[in-house]
């Protein structure tokens, strides 16, 4: 039975760069509530249809409240994380897992032909799919920890 691919898991709050998209210039505040409203821990920071980044919860934990900044004045360009990582939609889910597992990181933007289609969120995976690959990423961890 051939793996599920990323765009199989994308969920309703996650599709489509008009609801999980906002503009560079648009302040943290506005971000956040915009992440509330749509029941998101990102959200995609876009001019156009060109990706310049994404503004996650950590983001605004340690960028912004840790650093004593004022959401209503900071505009989100300035404390996004920029070069967002990107998977195909087609990709399957482990490959997704293991990304994301590399680069410690909750969130990836699935993107199709350069099309931004949504955010895949840590949540978002399915417990069977992180199940099955426990072993594999518990033998990676293992042998990076040799290497250190």
């Amino acid at each position: 039975m051939p793996e599920r691919s990323v765009r199989s898991i994308l969920h309703r709050c996650r599709f489509g760069p008009d609801r999980i998209g906002i503009r560079p210039d648009e302040t943290v505040r506005g971000a956040v509530e915009h992440m509330a409203k749509n029941g998101c821990g990102s959200v995609l920071v876009m001019e156009g249809q060109s990706l310049l980044g994404i503004f996650t919860e950590r983001d605004l934990l340690v960028r912004v409240v840790a650093a004593g900044l004022e959401p209503a004045r900071t505009p989100v360009r300035e404390v996004m994380t920029a070069d967002s990582e990107t998977i195909g939609a087609e990709e399957p889910v482990g490959q997704a897992v293991r990304r994301m597992d590399e680069g410690d990181l909750r969130h990836l933007v699935a993107v199709d032909g350069g099309r931004v289609l949504g955010v895949l969120s840590t949540r978002d995976i399915p417990a069977l799919a992180q199940g099955r690959m426990a072993e594999e990423i518990d033998e990676r961890h293992r042998q990076a920890e040799r290497i250190w």
